[in-house]
């Protein structure tokens, strides 16, 4: 029988950050690495008031969705917490997780949420890793953080990154000295390394120059996908003035640009930027313009100055957007407002305050480009008036 802290728990679901809940004597139980309907031992770690966390110690009865995780490092890593879910069972939990979401943060009784757009690979799938380096007594540790976040687990490969991200794990573990710091280390695949600051990415068949310590996608096979989704939205309109917030290298900007008289990108990357102007006068998009800023601040000028902006596009860091600037964008008087998001709850708080400005969320997109972790994109779509 279990011990004063054991207990054995049937798991119900799956909270969004991929802990396992199930309830004891009516308390909300979360464990890490269960899947729904897992009979489970667990020993409780951490109570208190309205819920509480498990250790798993045993499945007694596994769950229809259970598979084998690839990776040798899982459960000690804290990079991925789906291995052992079944993909199937991966992209159903993501929906619902979408849908919780706008339902208890957003206020949206019945969320428009479309069905996962799933990974048409589900391992070797990222075109960028950061790993850590440390150094010890006999040289150094490369890899990621583990569960806790307090140590780092050493790794010879990752099973969710290109296989020539793990070449080059390879070669820098071969190398007989440290990395020249302590500190990140950032692979991009298929690099080879001609370019000092930069790499080239290629999107429907376009190439893109991307500062080489910036942002860009990281799902190799799914970046496509999620460009021809946000197109979908606009197709058939052209719009005056079109604003790609928060616009990186331009990727968007670029496939817009036949939507839009006028295309105005803001990003806060000074080589972001630099990219971003190279990019669209590579790809032959003479209507665009790209200033660095801070999106708030861009915006609130631009509705000083009374401009009027058709379609907004947001891609925002996982904080998301500030209340000030919602508020701007609403000033813009912006008609069609395209929100991506690789964080739910905060693309939920920012549509239920979009709501308040006469904003009504039309559809949700989600596309699970991060296979075998709890992060999940989404594409929302909201309309005014």
């Amino acid at each position: 029988m279990p011990g004063a802290n054991r207990s054995i728990v049937k798991i119900e679901s799956v909270a969004f950050g991929g802990q396992g809940v199930g309830r004891i004597d009516g308390l909300a139980v979360f464990v890490p690495f269960t899947a729904p309907a897992d009979l489970a031992e667990i020993e409780i770690v951490d109570r208190r008031k309205k819920f509480a966390r498990g250790r798993l110690l045993a499945i007694l009865e596994p769950s229809p969705v259970r598979t084998d995780p690839l990776c040798r490092y899982y459960g000690r890593c804290g990079g991925c917490c789906y291995q052992h879910i079944d993909y199937a069972g991966q992209l159903a939990l993501k929906k619902k997780q979408v849908a919780d979401a706008f339902s208890r943060i957003g206020k949206i009784s019945a969320p428009p949420v479309r069905d996962m757009i799933g990974s048409p690979e589900c391992y070797r799938y990222r075109g960028k890793a950061l790993l850590h380096a440390q150094k010890t007594a006999g040289g150094f540790h490369l890899g990621f953080m583990d569960i806790t976040g307090g140590r780092l687990v050493d790794i010879e490969r990752c099973e969710i990154v290109h296989e020539t991200i793990n070449d080059q794990i390879r070669r820098q573990r071969s190398l007989p000295l440290a990395p020249a710091a302590p500190g990140d280390v950032v692979f991009w695949s298929d690099d080879s390394g001609g370019l000092a600051d930069a790499v080239v990415r290629t999107v429907r068949g376009r190439d893109f120059l991307v500062p080489r310590a910036g942002f860009f996608q990281a799902n190799l096979s799914l970046t496509d996908r999620m460009v021809e989704e946000v197109c979908a939205l606009l197709a058939g309109k052209k719009a005056g003035t079109l604003v790609d917030a928060c616009c990186g290298s331009g990727l968007f900007s670029v496939f817009l640009a036949p939507y839009a008289e006028r295309i105005i990108g803001v990003e806060i990357s000074e080589k972001s930027v630099k990219f971003a102007r190279r990019n669209a006068e590579k790809h032959g998009i003479g209507h665009a313009e790209f200033v660095r800023g801070d999106v708030e601040e861009v915006l609130g000028e631009m509705a000083k100055r009374k401009e009027t902006v058709d379609v907004l596009l947001l891609d925002p860091p996982r904080t998301g957007v500030s209340g000030m600037g919602l508020a701007a964008a609403a000033d813009l008087k912006t008609t069609d407002i395209i929100y991506v998001s690789c964080n739910p709850a905060t693309q939920a708080r920012d549509v239920l305050r979009l709501a308040a400005y006469g904003y009504r969320l039309e559809s949700l997109c989600p596309l699970d480009m991060f296979p075998q972790t709890e992060h999940i994109e989404t594409i929302a779509f909201l309309r005014r008036g």
